[in-house]
């Protein structure tokens, strides 16, 4: 499977070199020498959307021409008759666009599909999607194919009415629900509260960060077991967990993984790195070479008993973006990633969601109640809480000013930097 890997990388590098203005640029250089993979530049985000026109390999594309299609009445319809195209916000804030070739599209849904037959889904598999409500999301084009190939399933979303949501559920009867952690949440609640009434065997998540107290919460409310997966917008799907449940899978004959430090060096398996760095092998309309995604993963250190040829992510601890600074006990400052703050805030009953925001010196909490929860006992619960979790690491912020809404959503996030995980995130 490495040589496989290898011969992939040379021809991926190899195409973008004679056909992206910018690779024959920035790495033409290192191709001709034979230089090594980590000898490379880095490609952020930031670089890959400021240089968009000169990286994709097709010179009708465009930045303009994706987006303008993106906010067209017919996103999910093909450009220019051949590429599927999908947008990103993400947790940095910057908007990312990604293009797809017939190939490439094709490669992301069969690991989609593989990947979910190492835990037990076929085509015959009572098995849905709850996730983004629009075509933009490669959640939503997902999803899309794989109710092509499987029993008719209701369409839902997450911004649909959750009595609607359960109301399709409940008719449905799903073995298998895939959505966001977040939304797992939700549902369970729902659960419950008498409210759902499902029996799946298996919870699917993606695009968050996945807690242990998900895995709990499902199996409290389904004796389900959860099993994690891996997509980035840019790339597709990247990884996905066994029925061990045991760390994520990744596609090493579609990718190449590096797991680096600050200093874009490799860290060893089994230590967290600062970011993470892939290179695709099956998309040459957009190659993307040793792109920065800001999750702090570290690798495992030991195979998985499956018996897979794939090494395994063992933890994703999140983004970088989604660290949060608070002053320490005794002087200085000490940063804290706001997943630690997650069990805290998902333990108490009555709140359905919730929302971070960095204070000078300390935390706002947003939070949004479910029906018949006192506010002010919620409120007092929810501070005693997050501030013993803080002490564990010695933070000691001034404040804690804590609100109660009636929703949050995305937009209300106004000019600070928030972290959000809610069922309406998308």
């Amino acid at each position: 499977m490495l040589s496989y890997q290898g011969e992939q990388l040379s021809a991926v590098l190899r195409h973008a070199v004679n056909a992206s203005p910018y690779y024959r640029e920035s790495i033409g250089d290192l191709f001709a020498h034979n230089a090594s993979l980590e000898e490379y530049p880095i490609l952020t985000k930031e670089a890959l959307m400021a240089n968009f026109d000169r990286i994709v390999t097709d010179p009708r594309l465009s930045r303009t021409l994706v987006e303008h299609h993106l906010d067209s009445d017919d996103p999910g319809a093909l450009l220019l008759g051949e590429y599927r195209v999908a947008a990103t916000g993400g947790t940095t804030g910057v908007k990312g666009v990604a293009v797809f070739d017939d190939a490439a599209w094709l490669a992301a849904i069969g690991n989609t599909v593989r990947f979910q037959k190492i835990v037990g889904i076929d085509e015959n598999t009572q098995s849905m999607g709850v996730f983004a409500s629009s075509p933009v999301h490669i959640s939503y084009r997902i999803g899309a194919e794989m109710r092509a190939i499987r029993a008719p399933a209701p369409r839902l979303n997450v911004l649909m009415p959750i009595e609607e949501i359960v109301d399709g559920l409940n008719t449905y009867q799903p073995e298998v629900v895939s959505t966001y952690p977040s939304f797992v949440r939700v549902l369970a609640n729902e659960q419950l509260a008498g409210r759902l009434h499902i029996r799946p065997r298996l919870i699917r998540t993606s695009a968050e960060t996945l807690a242990d107290d998900v895995r709990e919460i499902a199996a409290t409310a389904w004796t389900a077991k959860v099993v994690n997966s891996y997509t980035c917008t840019e790339a597709g799907a990247m990884g996905h967990e066994c029925e061990c449940a045991d760390g994520i899978h990744l596609a090493e004959d579609a990718f190449v993984f590096e797991v680096v430090d600050e200093n874009n060096r490799a860290v060893p398996n089994g230590t967290p790195g600062s970011k993470l760095l892939v290179t695709t092998l099956t998309n040459f309309v957009l190659p993307l070479v040793r792109y920065e995604i800001s999750d702090i993963v570290t690798l495992a250190t030991e195979p998985c008993p499956c018996g897979l040829p794939f090494w395994r992510i063992a933890k994703i601890d999140g983004r970088r973006e989604e660290m949060l600074s608070f002053p320490k006990r005794g002087g200085g400052t000490v940063r804290v990633h706001g997943h630690r703050l997650r069990s805290p805030l998902t333990r108490i009953e009555g709140i359905r969601q919730y929302q971070f925001a960095q204070l000078v010196d300390g935390l706002e909490i947003t939070i949004c109640l479910s029906d018949g929860f006192d506010a002010d006992r919620v409120r007092d619960e929810l501070e005693r809480s997050v501030r013993a979790t803080l002490s564990k690491v010695d933070a000691e912020p001034a404040q804690i000013l804590i609100q109660v809404v009636d929703a949050i959503t995305r937009s209300g996030a106004g000019a600070k930097e928030r972290l959000v995980v809610s069922r309406n995130q998308t």
